[in-house]
Order: structure tokens, then sequence, then C-alpha cells
């Protein structure tokens, strides 16, 4: 069952729910208010009162042991064990209570940090929320102050994305009262294409001089195929006079032109970030907390040169051809296509808890407020260039700056502001022979309202408001327990259920439910088995998102086996249905040595989704067949447009296996202090973990009466692979402050269908590696002060400059597979000093 009898008195005399049940320094004024009928009962403080183990802790030790130097770094080697089987992210509790959101807990210093639990997902129920996550619990020191200073540098192995930080936090823990303000700025530099060995696309016609071509992709001209002794296409603009000899040197081999000077694979960002949290007792009784973010972050790519394609008439007088040529050019004369973003966030959030008469509840607030502006630089307008070839103008030749002049550009704007509020309460009130009966009800409310506008050639505009009103309920009931010597024999047995019914505005009403069995046979393993449906209405971004069109994107069609460069459309999809799902699964967690920190965990989950919300980025012959209005082509059959915005899949059936494996500890046998009263010898600590997926089964039904589509078996919805095998391993170690740690994450072979042999593509298996360092330079220069509680780190992602390696069946890399295209970064580097006072 959830909540040990034993616990439940504890937790109701501490005040406000505070974390603390049980320790005997708690302030004076609390004990003063015991009451001597009340039963005091001696507990792990900040511990979330459950008979359920944790999937994994770890202690003081075995966080210094991460080298991590914030809550952040912390949790990205532990994302094995602390994502849920379906890959949903974690609940955060901050000693065994509720918070705002993650800004409450975000800016923590990992040293303020005395163990982190990761519960399973049926510990969510008795929060507030769906079975359906799994819970991370920091539990902080009781008394802690710090002041922290960082400075960070690095870039790519192979050049470009040089980056840099600089970060101030401030952290006052005592008791109840919490304190912690920061600041953090961040410069990423572009990564141009050209640090990057990026072959040019054999399928791009255009050139800085250009390519001339027949019109529909025919011949160009009799007497110049005949000149050349064959059918021609497709011609360069020679560089000499361009007279029919001269294009026929090269007929049928069209110019390549490497755009690498004027295309970026990544952006350069700014970043701004402030917090403050403040938390503490509010009178007699209560406690809280407030929440106050401020971010600001700006991007700016480029796009490439912008491209036209412009109509040479047969009467022009600079052209040799006897009939109309198309002429497919890059207009390097003008500035690069390109694309600006800012954007600017505030958030405050607040919680309030408090006890009456054995019911403990929380009330949570937030504010939310966004501003987003960008801009996207597009093609030229070729109504000038075109109206003055027409007239005799010279096309082979740069043109005049006001022929180019009059470029295309969409702006667009998106601001957003919400704010809800939820309220959960918790008690026992029914006691049975296997224990007391647990109840959490919930009330919860929020309002968004989203006002999008784009501006350009495609202009669009939405208001969109949204209002949600939800209530839920969450009952855990004992039924066998060996504490209570009621069938002691069976172990501890438990049942839980939920549901929940919501209102949202412009959906209808939507409803979950929830029901589980918790057996803990013998105390070493816990079996769990959970049935949950749930509907989900569509996230605001996927809604209501401006629209935007991105000019020359390369992507690759599978119809052909080519890349194209297209108009790219993207944004939000205002008709997007609620997705239900349907999951099944039955855990076990065995915990063999009671005496030390070794879990194991495999979780067998059975999914069903309708209407899944997703994003299709394959350009599959299927995939168009199915979603005709996502692409289009022209007369030719050539790719032209595509829209990359979330759509509803009819239908998909998922089968998956997680397994876990996590282990804490120190190294060697404690040894006695060296002196009476002091403290023993520092061991070296150290954590690990192994956390594997295999997907059982993926298959998905685009619309109804479609084809069924196995994402295991070669078919795609994303350009890329779902693999049959994937997962994580993480380890490190740590002593006297310098240690070593790594993390991997490895994915098996896997292939893709195509139609035509240039798009049946085979997927190598990848392994990244990222490895860091920590040296605790007060061990190494002792005798200065200067030294004292300071750090040098460096870390290393990707340290084997590991990259997805694709080839078609013919044994070729596609252009737009090229490992460089896949990931600009590869390996990266990170050298940060930290000093703590």
């Amino acid at each position: 069952m959830m909540v040990p009898a034993t616990m439940v008195t504890c937790q109701v005399r501490a005040d406000a729910q505070s974390g603390m049940a049980g320790d005997a320094d708690r302030d004076a004024d609390s004990d003063a208010d015991t009451d001597p009928a009340d039963i005091v009962v001696i507990g792990r403080r900040g511990a979330v009162a459950t008979d359920l183990p944790p999937l994994a802790t770890f202690d003081a030790a075995a966080i210094a042991a991460t080298g991590a130097t914030s809550i952040g770094e912390l949790l990205r080697p532990l994302r094995a064990v602390t994502q849920s089987g379906d890959g949903q992210e974690p609940i955060f509790l901050l000693n065994a209570q509720r918070v705002s959101g993650y800004q409450d807990i975000g800016n923590l210093p990992p040293e303020a940090i005395e163990r982190v639990d990761v519960l399973p997902e049926p510990v969510a129920l008795q929060y507030g929320y769906a079975p359906t996550r799994r819970v991370v619990n920091f539990i902080t020191k009781r008394r802690f102050r710090q002041i922290a200073v960082k400075g960070a540098g690095g870039a790519t192995t192979g050049g470009g994305a040089g980056n840099g930080n600089a970060h101030v936090d401030l952290t006052r823990l005592a008791n109840d009262r919490r304190l912690t303000v920061s600041f953090d700025a961040r410069h990423t530099d572009a990564l141009r294409q050209s640090r990057r060995n990026i072959l040019p696309d054999l399928d791009v016609p255009f050139d800085a001089r250009g390519n001339v071509t027949g019109l529909a992709g025919g011949e160009i001209d009799p007497a110049l195929s005949a000149l050349a002794g064959r059918v021609v296409t497709i011609a360069p603009v020679p560089v000499g006079l361009p007279d029919l000899p001269g294009f026929a040197v090269d007929a049928n081999r069209p110019r390549l032109f490497d755009v690498s000077p004027f295309r970026a694979l990544a952006p350069a960002n700014d970043t701004f970030h402030g917090e403050a949290v403040v938390a503490d007792r509010i009178g007699r009784g209560l406690s809280g907390s407030l929440t106050i973010t401020a971010d600001h972050s700006r991007d700016v790519t480029a796009f490439g040169p912008a491209s036209a394609t412009l109509l040479v008439p047969g009467g022009n007088p600079f052209s040799p051809f006897g009939r109309d040529v198309l002429l497919q050019r890059y207009l390097v004369e003008a500035a690069p296509l390109g694309q600006r973003y800012a954007t600017t966030t505030l958030h405050a959030g607040g919680v309030v808890r408090g006890a009456w008469r054995g019911w403990q509840w929380d009330l949570t607030a937030t504010l939310d407020a966004q501003r987003r502006n960008g801009s996207i630089v597009k093609g030229i307008d070729p109504a000038a260039a075109n109206a003055a070839i027409a007239a005799g103008g010279d096309p082979f030749r740069p043109f005049a700056p006001a022929l180019v002049a009059d470029r295309l550009v969409d702006r667009s704007s998106q601001t957003t502001r919400g704010g809800g509020s939820k309220l959960v309460v918790t008690g026992h009130p029914f006691r049975l022979p296997a224990g007391r009966i647990t109840l959490t009800g919930t009330v919860e409310t929020d309002r968004t309202h989203i006002d999008a506008e784009t501006r350009g050639d495609a202009p669009y505009a939405l208001a969109f408001g949204r209002s949600r009103v939800e209530g839920a309920f969450a009952i855990d009931v004992p039924i066998t327990s060996r504490r209570e010597a009621f069938l002691a024999g069976a172990g501890d047995l438990s049942g839980n259920a939920s549901g929940a019914l919501r209102r949202v505005g412009g959906v209808g009403t939507l409803a979950d439910g929830t029901f589980g069995l918790n057996w803990a046979p013998v105390p070493a393993v816990q079996l769990i088995l959970q049935l949950r449906r749930s509907a989900v209405a569509p996230a605001l971004d996927q809604l209501a998102t401006p629209q935007s069109a991105i000019p020359q994107v390369p992507l690759f069609d599978f119809a052909t086996g080519r890349s194209t460069l297209v108009t790219l459309l993207i944004g939000g999809n205002p008709d997007l249905a609620a997705e239900r799902r349907r999951v099944r699964s039955i855990g076990a967690t065995i915990k063999p040595f009671a005496a030390r920190e070794l879990r194991i965990s495999a979780t067998y989950d059975r999914t069903r989704i309708a209407n899944a919300v997703q994003t299709i980025y394959a350009l599959t012959p299927f995939t168009e067949a199915n979603l005709p209005d996502l692409f289009v082509r022209d007369d030719a059959g050539v790719l032209t447009q595509a829209a990359f915005r979330p759509t509803n899949l009819f239908r998909e059936r998922q089968r998956t296996l997680n397994l876990t494996l996590s282990a804490s500890g120190q190294l060697g046998r404690a040894r006695p202090p060296a002196s009476p009263g002091g403290q023993p010898p520092g061991r070296p600590a150290f954590y690990g973990g192994l956390g594997p997926t295999i997907r059982l089964a993926d298959r998905v039904v685009l619309r109804p009466g479609a084809a069924t589509l196995d994402l295991l078996a070669g078919d795609t919805l994303s350009s890329g692979i779902t693999p049959r095998l994937s997962g994580y391993a993480y380890g490190g170690i740590n002593h006297l402050g310098s240690g070593a740690t790594f993390d991997l994450y490895c994915t098996g072979r896997a292939r893709i269908r195509g139609p035509v042999p240039a798009s049946t593509l085979g997927f190598a298996p990848l392994c990244k590696i990222n490895v860091g360092g920590t040296l605790n330079l007060q061990h190494f220069l002792p005798k200065q002060g200067w030294a004292r509680q300071l750090n040098l780190k460096l870390d290393i992602a990707n340290v084997t400059d590991a990259r997805q390696r694709v080839r078609d069946a013919d044994g070729t890399v596609p252009y737009r597979y090229q490992r460089d295209l896949l990931d600009p970064l590869g390996r990266a580097f990170t050298l940060s000093l930290r000093k703590l006072f």
C-alpha cells in the first residue's frame, strides 16, 4: 500500500507537511505544539510516505560521484531510470512535497542535495497526478549555505559552434526556509557548413553562374543536342562566351555549387536566465514558496544563397538557344537567406501547503507569459529580373542591385499568456486490518490565450484561447500487510484506482481512469500491475504556433531516392483532435541485497493509441498517398513543398520492454577515525546503471482503411529509424572531490524500406559516449587559500565522434544522410572552472 500507518501521524504532525518529520532538532515552536496524545514516529526526513520501494536511490556520495554542477547535469546520466517506459519525463518533488514547476528546484546546487529517490509511477497518485510518470524526490540538507561562481567555454573538435557560459548562484537552506537566486548567460557561435566535410548535392541544379534546363525538364535545344551528340536536358553556363559550343562542352553535366560559406548547420544563440526562489513558513501550520524566473534568447541562422528559376526567352539577344529555356541560378550577389528569432519568457509560481484534522493539502498557482518575434528572409521576387531578361537584359551576368532588392520576408509574432491553479488534498480517513486507506482529491483549472500572426506573402493570423477545468480522485486500499500481521504470508498487497474528468475549451469533456495492484511477496521483490486509459487534449503549441515558410530546405524524397530543395511550411494545426491512450503494464523491481543499493527493474508496456498527435517527416509514397495535404509536387512530379505540422494518426499499437539496473555505494572497507571523535577517512564513491529498451512492436495506421505501417520492419514516419534495441548506460567514481564519469546511448541496426534501391536505407549501430573528469584543485594546492573549493572540470561529448552511418541498397551514402548533416556537432568539449564560497 502507498502510505504506511506508522508514517501517518508523523506526516500530519509535521508543520504543513514540511517533510522533516521525526527530526530531533525540529524548531522549538513545533515541539511546543505537539499534543501528548500524539504518537511520534521517527522516519527518514524528506522521504515519500509509501510502501513502494524506490527504483533507485542516490545518496550524497553517489551525487558527488556524478560530478554534476547543476540539477540538469545530475539528471542527464540518470535519464534511463527517471524516464517512464513510454518516454514521459518524471514528476519532481522537493522533500516529498509538490513544487510549482521544475523552476522551483532547477537551480539548487547538487551539494545541497542529501539524497535522490526515484519512485515508480503509482506513487504519482498521492500527489494528484495520473500514474503514468515516475517520481523523482530531491531531499535537501537541513542547513546549507553556498555561493557558486562558474565560467565555462568550449567548442567542437571539428571547429565551430564555440560557446561560453557564465553562471552565479546563491543558496541558503535552514530547516523549512529556502532561498536561491541565480543568473546565467550563454553564447554559442553559429556552425557554418564550411567547417564540415559535406559534398555538394548532385540533385540540386542551381549554380552561381547558372545551369540551363529545358522547360519541364525536357530538351534544351535540338541544335545543342546535335552539337553534343546526345539529347541535352541540362548544361552549365560556360565561363567564357555563352554560345552553343560553350554549352556543349559540359552538356548533361551540371556545375555543382558549394553553398557551405552561405549556410549554417546550427544557429548562433544568446540566452540569459534569471531566477529567484524563496520558501518559508507562513504563520502557524502553513508553509509555502514563491518562484520568479525570466528568460530571453536570440537565435540567428543562415539557409544559404537565394535561388531563382528564371525564364530566358528564345529571342533574348544573349541567349544562343532558339527556344525558351530556364536558367537555374544562385543569386550570390544578394544577401543569403536567413532566420532570426527572439523569445522572452516570464514565469511566476507559488505553493501554499498545510494540514487540517489529518488531511494534508497544497495549493499551487502559476502565471506565465511569453513573447516570440521572428523573421525569415526568403527568396527574391523574380518578377523584376524576369522582366529585365524579357526586355533584352543579359541573364548570364550578376544582376544589378535593384533587380534583387525585392526580398520576400515573413515576419511572425506570438504572444502567450496563461495562468492556472491546482489544489491537492490527501488523507487517510479509514482503517482496514491491513492499514489505512489513502484518499487523494484534486481540483485544477487553467486558462491560456495565444495571439499568433505571420506577415508576408502568405499572411496568417490566429487568436486562440482555451480554458480547462479538471477534477480527479484516487484511492489506495491496503489488502494484506506483513507489518500489520494481516495475511502476512501473502506479503504486502494493495490496490489503487483513480479517475479524472476535465472540460477543455474547444475539445470537450475528456476522462481518465486507472487501476493498479502493488504486491511485495517478499521484501526484496515488488510487482506492479496497471491498467490506464487517458484522453489528452493537444498542446497549445501544436495548435497555435504561427505558420512560417522556410525556403530551400534540403529533404530526402523516398519516391525517387534523391534529395530536393523544397519550401518547408511549419506551424501548428488548429484542427487536431484529442489523443486517446490505453496502456496495460506489469513491472517488477528486485533489491537482492538489503544492505546494498543495487536494484533491478523490468517493465512491460502494451499501448494502444487513437488519434496520436505526431509530425510526419518522412516523404514516402505511402505518407503522401494518405496525407496528400502535407505535400505538393509540380507537373513534372518534383516535390516543391512540404508541411511539417502535427497531425492525428488513426491508430498506433506498441509493445515495449524496459529494463533498468542501478547501483551506488562506496568502495573499500570503512576505517575508524584517525583520532577519537574525528571523522572516518573518506572512501571512493561510485554510481552506475543500465537502461536497455526493447521495442517488441510498433505499428501505425495513418487513416481509416489504410494499410498498417510496421515501424520496426522498415516503415518510417520520421526519415529516421525506430530501433528495436536501444539503451543508456552511465557511471562514475569520485574521491575527495575528484573523479570521472561517463554516460552513453546506443541504438541497434535498422533499415528503411523504400520503393527504389536509392531510398532503401540501412542504418548501422550507433553508440555515443560522453565522458567527464573533475579535479579538486585544493588537494593539489593544499596551502593556497584561493584553491579552496575550486574545481576544474572537462566534459567531452561524443568522445569517439560517432555519427550515424547510412547507405542505400547500392552502397551509396545519400546526400541528405551524410554524417555531418545528420550530426553537425560531432565531438565537443567544455572546460569549466567553478568556485564555491
